[in-house]
């Protein structure tokens, strides 16, 4: 990517500087710059995101910071690996993640063994998409080369196990509604909306952004149900502005709405798994044995 505005060339050249610096540490494969910092320095998201990929165990808080201080100000530094800093004044975001543990996801991915978890697909949303800042030997390469390899089934799976999680939230969600708990109402929200962007992203063969990315991407999506956009931002209304009772109507809609999709396209009906394209489907179209609507 070429940066010609002043504060974006900043931008990079922070970013840059960081990189080579974290790339004189011992086995560290990749250093990844993440689109928040695409934003505008003025957005509440922005920051200076940065991937590192270390080969072995991740260094500790104190080791990060002895070795980052003639570079940055730390803020804080966790034994989750990652770190935020300060570079001239701006937000720098570190996460260090084992190459051992990508290549094992890796692994159950291609061998359909791999476990759903509410968190989602964002960390090979990052790997597709981080702007390669440093990369040593094959190993990145093929990391990214390998998301061309994966199964249908992966896909599914996320499907299938997402409706289960939005099933559940639905029935919490009601529960939530009648009791008049605001709380567990957000809650359950939540958890719902979270399960439901898994479950579209997954139809679409796509990974997931961050949270912060979630509402302006899935509006983008390619195949999504009838009148969508609109149940989303109803939805998402002030909770003064409707009641708990017709929040749940439209929940319930969009659950309908998004069960009509199937279980995802599969082959060359719907969405390719290669290319991600495909036209928006409607209730009068098939749905793949087994998941149409009833």
């Amino acid at each position: 990517m070429v940066y010609t505005h002043p504060v974006k060339m900043k931008i990079r050249r922070i970013a840059d500087s960081l990189a080579a610096a974290i790339s004189q540490w011992e086995n560290v494969e990749a250093v990844l710059l993440g689109e928040a910092a695409e934003l505008e320095v003025f957005d509440p998201f922005f920051t200076v995101d940065l991937d590192v990929y270390i080969q072995g165990a991740v260094p500790g808080p104190e080791e990060r910071k002895e070795r980052l201080a003639e570079t940055a100000s730390f803020e804080s530094a966790t034994a989750s690996g990652v770190d935020r800093l300060k570079v001239e004044e701006l937000t720098v975001s570190v996460h260090y993640m084992e190459t051992s543990h990508i290549d094992a996801l890796v692994r159950r991915i291609l061998d359909n063994s791999w476990v759903f978890h509410e968190p989602g697909t964002n960390m090979f949303y990052r790997i597709e998409k981080g702007e390669v800042l440093y990369s040593r030997g094959g190993w990145f390469a093929s990391i990214r080369a390998s998301h061309a390899e994966i199964p249908d089934d992966f896909w599914t799976h996320i499907c299938a196990r997402s409706f289960i999680i939005i099933e559940k939230a639905l029935s919490e969600l009601g529960a939530a509604a009648f009791r008049s708990d605001d709380l567990f109402f957000l809650v359950s929200g939540a958890r719902l909306l979270r399960a439901v962007a898994s479950y579209l992203f997954a139809v679409n063969r796509q990974f997931e952004p961050s949270g912060r990315m979630l509402y302006e991407r899935i509006k983008t999506l390619p195949v999504l149900p009838d009148g969508f956009k609109g149940m989303l931002d109803n939805f998402l209304r002030p909770v003064d502005g409707l009641s708990f009772g017709s929040k749940r109507e439209i929940a319930t809609h969009i659950v309908r709405s998004i069960a009509s999709l199937g279980l995802g396209p599969r082959g060359s009906a719907g969405v390719s798994a290669r290319n991600g394209h495909g036209s928006k489907r409607t209730g009068r179209e098939s749905h793949p044995k087994g998941t149409g609507k009833k």
